[in-house]
């Protein structure tokens, strides 16, 4: 009665309530388009005719427009629906259940690169194979992606969806390169996945490329073949996919 549809029309607010009343108390057979015109509209007994006074018949059509219009404005499942069949004038009082929730969705964050050595250009290396990686990453993975700040992964991280976190280190000798993953089960905080990655070659987008490409088909490899795995495929991404966090 409260809700913006109802709040501004009386004549509804008396006419539902009464209805409802009706209903619930167990005096529906009390209910015709007689007993409503004198008891909700204040009709005359002794000059009241249904066939010359159609206002039951006109406030009931009205009824059952914003009705339709209160249920179809909201945002969750009530916890029951009331509808008044055309020709009849008793409520019918229907359990909704609640609405589902979709499963929450599980997260793969991946940290920050670490540098672990001081070759000249290595910092700028690294920033450039994180970027690489995030785009390959999307690539695969399509609207799984989702870009946010990276947090390290705590004991309620799993309970927040985020399931998995994706860490790497970088070493630099000359022109070799060393690149080591591992993928952390934050639920049962303990390595899910390792992999290291060499490379020969000049510190630049090239080498970059390859390396992002290179972990990139790794991880999905090992997340379609794990049982327990966070999707049982990658192939096919759909609404209720987990979300890949990059920073």
């Amino acid at each position: 009665m409260a809700s913006p549809t109802f709040v501004k029309a009386p004549r509804m607010c008396r006419l539902l309530s009464y209805l409802v009343e009706k209903k619930l108390g167990g005096l529906e057979h009390q209910i015709s388009e007689y007993a409503i015109g004198l008891e909700v509209f204040r009709r005359d007994a002794h000059l009241y005719d249904t066939g010359l006074d159609p206002v039951v018949r006109v406030q009931m059509g009205r009824l059952r427009g914003r009705l339709a219009a209160y249920y179809a404005c909201l945002a969750t499942s009530p916890g029951v629906r009331i509808s008044i069949p055309l020709g009849k004038y008793i409520p019918v009082l229907t359990p909704c259940e609640p609405a589902s929730r979709p499963p929450p969705q599980q997260q793969l964050q991946l940290a920050p690169l670490r540098n672990l050595t001081c070759e000249n250009g290595g910092n700028a290396f690294v920033s450039g194979l994180e970027e690489e990686l995030g785009y390959k990453l999307y690539q695969t993975f399509g609207a799984a992606v989702r870009l946010v700040e990276a947090s390290p992964v705590s004991a309620g991280a799993a309970r927040l969806g985020l399931a998995h976190r994706l860490e790497g280190s970088i070493r630099v000798e000359h022109s070799h390169v060393r690149v080591s993953m591992r993928l952390v089960d934050a639920d049962a905080g303990q390595i899910a996945w390792l992999s290291q990655f060499d490379r020969e070659g000049e510190l630049g987008m090239h080498l970059q490329e390859e390396l992002a490409s290179a972990i990139c088909g790794q991880l999905q490899h090992y997340m379609v073949g794990w049982s327990g795995g966070i999707l049982p495929s990658w192939g096919s991404i759909a609404s209720s996919a987990p979300v890949m966090v990059l920073r």
